[in-house]
């Protein structure tokens, strides 16, 4: 089944997310709240850009928008890849128990779908810690007038790698292959812990300069 949650208007997407359907659920939020954040990042970029004051980073700014409207397409990707990694996962449900052949069966599809599961959270783990990278450099060398944005950004970015920190474990802690889960588990804590704590540390830099 295809899906393309991206051409949805606001309402209707908040309002399937509502509703008592499996998809879209955390993972495709956590994907929507990361495009955001780059978006902002990218605005503040946008509004830097040409600016004789900040001639100096202009091609900062410029690299900056880029990989912000590269990293914003891919998250609303992530949007529809983690409802299509989930679909799998409800027909194993539906699978035959009544066999031992059977029980070997749907727990074979089951950890197959786990891992295919666990890795659009894990990829958008990584774009959130990238796209943090990004706020924080907007932040240092952007546009005075539009630092709360690169905050802003830094925030939604957390509350996205936070989001999809969940929709790993959820899926790793049911694998079976622990070797691979743990591997999984590994890199999704290095990840986590490295985005919050810059996420953080831009923020609380944003506050400080905005409060004087």
């Amino acid at each position: 089944m295809g899906y393309d949650f991206k051409e949805k208007t606001i309402d209707e997407f908040t309002a399937q997310l509502a509703s008592k359907t499996s998809v879209p659920g955390g993972g495709g939020a956590a994907a929507l709240v990361a495009s955001v954040g780059v978006a902002l990042s990218s605005m503040a970029a946008a509004f830097t850009v040409g600016k004789p004051r900040y001639a100096e980073v202009n091609a900062d700014m410029e690299r900056i928008l880029s990989e912000c409207e590269d990293l914003r397409r891919e998250a609303l990707m992530l949007m529809d890849r983690d409802a299509e990694a989930f679909e799998p996962m409800s027909q194993v449900y539906k699978m035959p128990k009544d066999t031992e052949e059977q029980r070997q069966a749907k727990a074979s599809a089951m950890e197959a779908c786990l891992k295919d599961a666990a890795a659009v959270p894990m990829e958008l783990m990584e774009l959130c810690c990238r796209g943090i990278e990004l706020s924080h450099e907007v932040s240092r060398k952007g546009s005075e007038m539009l630092i709360s944005d690169a905050g802003c950004s830094a925030a939604a970015l957390q509350g996205a790698l936070r989001s999809a920190y969940l929709n790993v474990l959820i899926n790793t802690s049911s694998m079976k292959d622990r070797a691979c889960a743990e591997r999984i588990e590994t890199r999704a804590e290095e990840l986590y812990g490295r985005g919050t704590e810059q996420a953080e540390a831009v923020y609380e830099a944003v506050l400080e300069r905005i409060k004087g």
